[in-house]
């Protein structure tokens, strides 16, 4: 309300002009309404007008990271219209630097659905796959947030701060996503030093119980608490720019959390932003995470084509070097190829990324990573 655009001159009675308005678009995806009137000045403000006068249009607002890259690429909406040769340069989701975890979370696929081999990523796999990306597609490396974790929790990773600071030196916007649990002294002095772009602080529950149903481990909440507070503390005695969000899952299991959460956290220095996730299923097939979604949650408003851009934008680096095509790949179902023998290029236009465009474009998706996705037909990816 109370946003203003001048008219170019005085507008007649029955006389049209053509205005141009730039709006920044609300920081969470979703659906919202735009409300647009014709008003004086000095007579009345948005929300004092009388709603009749006011048009309404509805807005999809994409995820932050897709924003300028569908208004760079316009990439057609749907699937079947877009192409199976993409003349625009990869970008890189995440990197993948472990799958290595010490929590147990029930709304994770990885906890009881990962089948895959464990490790970390070396560095020179980290290294290739970095300057490779950074050359092709520089633009998205410094504008756009990319993420440093996968299906694992990076701070394990012996070298993380290493592969941060490298990133960083190279033009990438790296953030990560972490447990406060593991801000030990030294982790969280090392993660400061590395002084990423961007932290989700992931703390499910209110209380050590609440805490230990969600995240799998015992006596922990109030642990993680205090930890955080140091590291708040300390990043404040530094000087450290990074921007830190503080999230929890937005299901169940968190219902009597949220509000208590959310007043504590923000009122303290340090944290930019509270955000409840909205509750994601994965690939679909992971049955113990399905049995978690809130009973009342409304059904994502559907299509009946494919709308999946991450074919056409990006893809995601797993620890081992191999390729996928979206971070929701726990099991890499659908690898495209590896980084270590293949080049980024290659690998963006390979046969294989080829042919799960040409499916997505039929309409008719079967393989195995897709096929159960609630996101499949949707506009709003979480």
């Amino acid at each position: 309300a109370g946003r203003r655009t001048a008219l170019p001159a005085p507008l007649p009675g029955g006389g049209q002009c053509n205005l141009e308005m730039k709006l920044t678009p609300p920081a969470e995806a979703g659906q919202y309404e735009l409300q647009v009137g014709l008003l004086q000045e000095g007579i009345s403000w948005f929300e004092t007008t009388d709603p009749q006068h006011l048009q309404k249009t509805p807005v999809n607002v994409l995820p932050r990271e897709l924003q300028s890259l569908r208004a760079l690429k316009k990439l057609p909406r749907y699937a079947e219209d877009r192409t199976v040769q993409v003349d625009t340069p990869p970008a890189i989701f995440s990197f993948e630097l472990t799958n290595q975890c010490p929590f147990k979370c029930i709304m994770c696929a990885r906890t009881n659905n990962m089948t895959r081999a464990e490790g970390h990523m070396s560095f020179d796999t980290f290294k290739k796959a970095v300057d490779e990306f950074v050359a092709l597609n520089p633009e998205y490396a410094r504008n756009q947030e990319v993420w440093l974790h996968g299906f694992g929790e990076s701070l394990v990773h012996p070298q993380f701060a290493k592969f941060m600071r490298y990133a960083i030196d190279q033009g990438v916007n790296a953030g990560l996503s972490i447990n406060p649990l593991m801000l030990t002294k030294k982790v969280a002095s090392d993660l400061l030093d590395a002084a990423p772009g961007h932290l989700y602080v992931a703390l499910d529950g209110h209380d050590d119980e609440s805490f230990e149903k969600i995240r799998g481990v015992p006596n922990a909440y109030h642990k993680s608490k205090r930890r955080l507070l140091k590291f708040l503390q300390e990043k404040e005695r530094r000087g450290v720019k990074t921007k830190i969000t503080l999230s929890m899952i937005d299901f169940p299991n968190n219902r009597q959390s949220i509000d208590e959460v959310e007043s504590f956290w923000s009122a303290q220095q340090g944290i930019d932003h509270f955000v409840a996730k909205p509750f994601v299923s994965w690939d679909g097939k992971a049955e113990d995470v399905n049995l978690l979604v809130h009973p009342d949650r409304k059904p994502r408003p559907t299509q009946d084509k494919v709308l999946c851009d991450f074919p056409w934008e990006k893809m995601t680096v797993s620890w081992d070097g191999d390729v996928v095509p979206c971070c929701f790949d726990y099991n890499k179902r659908y690898a495209l190829g590896n980084i270590n023998n293949q080049s980024l290029l290659d690998i963006w236009n390979g046969e294989k990324m080829h042919a799960l465009r040409r499916e997505m474009m039929s309409n008719k998706v079967t393989n195995p990573l897709c096929a159960g996705c609630e996101y499949l037909y949707q506009d709003v990816v979480p």
